[in-house]
């Protein structure tokens, strides 16, 4: 038993100092941006400072509206310092917090990176298994580190209003409710199940008027190498959007990447209908023929 504690002891530390704390990465053309996990106040520091505290001391929280809610026991946000609606939106939920004497020791900062290959993940990964597809997303936790809700990228009223709606048990969708249906979906059912399923998902989904909705959910899935959800999840967008060339085009590119080089063809082909003097989709077109 003893043996087990210790153990126990020795991996908690190993975890607690040697995880990298407000890791600052430095792109080709000299921007820097910060990756996992990060302290509050690492964002009053140069070069990031600026946005934070313009954006922060702008904001005037709406205490009134917060009267008598009991905030969460923990907060978990992932944001990207590269991010406009991170940078708008974590400097005032921060002020709010301070403004209800949150403990900021029980907010947890994941920074997510951009680009491709690394598509709005962190170093250690903190977002795997969270369905990160929008950054910010401020994660509420009750004591037993359950999720009890989540703001994506923006509020629907307001950063106050949506909390004390969360809060208060109400009835909540974030401004992504087709990519938190199709999350869902894909954590409750198998491939083959939602195959089946196609009809009625379409049906419920088709008041979506986003076709970014899914397309950012998809390349998500698609960076992070859940390559069969990806593709259900921009076929999926291309049946509710088929006016939309970027449903299109997407796709195309994805199955171009997959060495499908047939059905790439169909759907860039489907793209060029809708905007065929479109010279990314044209370039595309090309590409594909080369292979």
């Amino acid at each position: 038993m003893k043996k087990s504690i210790l153990l126990t002891l020795v991996f908690a530390c190993h975890f607690a100092f040697g995880q990298v704390i407000n890791r600052t990465f430095e792109s080709s053309d000299g921007s820097k941006k910060l990756l996992g996990r990060i302290t509050p106040d690492r964002l009053e520091s140069e070069p990031f400072d600026g946005w934070f505290n313009e954006n922060k001391a702008s904001y005037e929280v709406d205490e009134a509206s917060l009267d008598g809610i009991e905030l969460p026991d923990s907060i978990t946000i992932f944001m990207g310092t590269w991010c406009g609606d991170s940078r708008r939106e974590v400097p005032r939920f921060i002020k709010l917090l301070e403004s209800k004497n949150f403990d900021l020791g029980r907010l947890n900062i994941i920074c997510l990176n951009s680009g491709f290959q690394n598509y709005k993940q962190a170093p250690e990964r903190e977002e795997r298994g969270m369905n990160i597809h929008r950054v910010p997303t401020f994660i509420l936790h009750d004591k037993t580190g359950e999720e009890i809700g989540r703001i994506v990228e923006e509020p629907i009223q307001s950063l106050e209003g949506d909390l004390k709606t969360i809060m208060n048990g109400g009835m909540y969708e974030t401004a992504y409710p087709m990519a938190e249906k199709v999350v869902h979906l894909l954590e409750t059912y198998s491939l083959r199940e939602l195959k089946r399923m196609r009809s009625k998902i379409l049906d419920d989904l088709s008041q979506g008027k986003n076709p970014y909705e899914l397309n950012t959910y998809g390349y998500v899935l698609w960076s992070s190498f859940q390559l069969p959800k990806a593709q259900f999840a921009f076929e999926l967008n291309t049946a509710l959007f088929p006016e939309e060339a970027v449903t299109h085009q997407t796709l195309a590119s994805f199955l171009n990447g997959l060495g499908d080089e047939r059905r790439a063809l169909t759907s860039v082909k489907n793209a060029l209908k809708i905007e065929p003097e479109n010279e990314r989709l044209l370039a595309l077109e090309r590409s594909i023929r080369k292979r």
